[in-house]
């Protein structure tokens, strides 16, 4: 089940039209949407007797703990919810105490398991539990979900250019896009617009290596240049664009000889989570296996020019620029 499909099931399980799960492993790379699935699921419990029905343990010795205030009926209330918070891989015999309840579960009972990684949500997993992927949105869920941030109290409305920018400003992180939202606000009259996004919110450095090597593969020399003003603006040297480059170029490289590859396991390879696994495939399908070698070719040679002194930055920089216009 992925997040946005979480609170539809509450609400049906809640109304008699579906089942409550035994256990949900929450996991994901996007605090936010981790956190505020976690706290759906804390309110299945009723809000007036919280205090008695929700619990909080950690999976470091307390598993046995938080599977015996489980096994216990919930007071007043229709339901008891325990959390229980894995920071690191499940012990089999955590494992087994895990397997030996949902196997067995109280049913006005609700297991939640908040995993820090997806590769500790798998060390999790067992038969009869329900997942809830809360990685970084894309496309309409993104949408929706900037949408609801912007119906909260007090409520605004937000033009789709506005959405779009914001989304890329920020790589598609709901923590960063809900502390944004906030600040756009209390500055904006009524509606968000893009003018709005692009004056409050700064974008992310990776962002603006994105928006630079896209100009270049739309070959739009005008565009990255402008691009390129920006990171001159910033004070930012030019060796650190040139290195930036390179970098990007090679995770480019690595995402189109590695296709076959989930985007966890890719973010492995490439050192990277979140939407920077998005944004780094959606670059290097413009481009061919070849041509993005030879701009790693080129960038690497640009990079010996000036660390032997045989060029200086500026000049490697500029050079940088037309030659991978050009290839």
């Amino acid at each position: 089940m992925e997040y946005g499909e979480l609170e539809r099931h509450i609400v049906c399980a809640l109304g008699g039209s579906e089942k409550l799960a035994p256990a949900y492993v929450v996991y994901g790379n996007d605090d936010y949407l981790r956190s505020h699935a976690v706290k759906m699921l804390k309110d299945i419990a009723e809000e007036d007797f919280a205090s008695f029905n929700v619990s909080v343990f950690s999976s470091d010795g307390e598993v046995g703990d938080a599977i015996d205030v489980l096994n216990t009926y919930p007071v007043f209330g229709e339901y008891r919810v325990v959390v229980l918070t894995v920071a690191q891989k499940f012990s089999d015999a955590d494992k087994d105490a895990l397997k030996g309840y949902v196997a067995a579960p109280l049913q006005s009972s609700v297991l939640v398991v908040d995993c820090e990684s997806a590769d500790v949500a798998k060390t999790v997993k067992v038969k009869g539990a329900q997942s809830v992927d809360c990685s970084v949105l894309k496309n309409d869920a993104l949408v929706a979900e900037i949408k609801k941030v912007c119906e909260q109290s007090p409520s605004i409305e937000i033009e789709p250019a506005a959405i779009t920018e914001l989304s890329q400003r920020t790589q598609g992180s709901m923590s960063r896009i809900a502390c944004e939202i906030v600040k756009l606000k209390s500055y904006c009259n009524g509606v968000i617009t893009r003018r709005d996004v692009c004056e409050m919110v700064t974008a992310d450095f990776e962002f603006q290596v994105y928006d630079l090597t896209q100009a270049v593969s739309d070959k739009n020399a005008e565009k990255a240049f402008r691009a390129l003003d920006v990171f001159y603006n910033d004070g930012v040297r030019p060796m650190r664009i040139i290195n930036q480059l390179y970098d990007r170029y090679r995770k480019m490289l690595l995402a189109e000889l590695n296709k076959g590859m989930g985007n966890d396991e890719l973010g492995a390879l490439l050192g990277v989570k979140g939407a920077a696994v998005y944004f780094i495939k959606k670059s290097s399908s413009a481009y061919s296996q070849v041509r993005l070698k030879k701009c790693v070719d080129c960038l690497h040679s640009l990079q010996c020019a000036v660390l032997s002194g045989k060029r200086t930055e500026n000049s490697a920089l500029q050079q940088a620029m037309f030659e991978l216009l050009g290839i």
